[in-house]
């Protein structure tokens, strides 16, 4: 535990680990974000409505196959929580289901490297699995483009704001349902540039 603090500390505070965005080096990095929504089924015979908590950990690990141009893979993590109840007194229930997401993206740098603040834009795609309670399962998909600021603690070290478009689309095995999702969302991102 020690080690991995001091080498966290190592690279947060080091101006020696140069290049940003330069062809041949390495990024290493990953992003959180968090949403809370209200959601709610209905049809003719059927009325649902739930409030849910989402939380989303995407490690990711790229190379800059070009200066200012990085391709990579990307896992991806979520948690949803929440309860939910059904009209007419039909009951209540909780849920707690977990996606499993792994791809690819691409991102690009708009500005020029060695500035302590820069612009990209990321696009990404992933598939996965889902697995929750009452033994639900499922295969998904998750295409996302982003876009913001970065913003260097140092030449190595940056945090990002990035705001995006995401397309999720879920095909439940457990349950003959399939599920899309379109919106926004807003992730915070710390990114580590390394030499090869």
């Amino acid at each position: 535990m020690k080690k991995s603090l001091y080498l966290i500390l190592f690279l947060l505070t080091t101006n020696s680990i140069w290049g940003q965005l330069t062809k041949g080096h390495w990024l290493v990095g990953g992003s959180a974000s968090f949403n809370s929504y209200k959601n709610e089924i209905f049809s003719n015979s059927y009325n649902e409505n739930g409030k849910y908590t989402q939380i989303d950990l995407s490690p990711n690990v790229g190379y800059f196959f070009a200066d200012r141009f990085a391709l990579g893979l990307k896992t991806t993590f979520t948690s949803i929580k929440g309860e939910y109840t059904v009209a007419g007194g039909n009951g209540r229930g909780g849920s707690d289901n977990q996606r499993y997401l792994f791809g690819a993206f691409g991102r690009y740098y708009f500005l020029e490297e060695a500035k302590q603040t820069n612009l990209l834009v990321e696009a990404s795609y992933q598939a996965g699995i889902i697995r929750g309670t009452n033994n639900t399962k499922g295969n998904l998909n998750n295409f996302s483009i982003s876009a913001g600021p970065v913003i260097y603690f140092n030449p190595s070290v940056g945090i990002e704001f990035l705001l995006g478009y995401v397309t999720n689309s879920e095909k439940y095995t457990s349950q003959v349902l399939s599920e899309n999702k379109k919106g926004f969302q807003l992730s915070i991102g710390l990114q580590i540039h390394l030499i090869k």
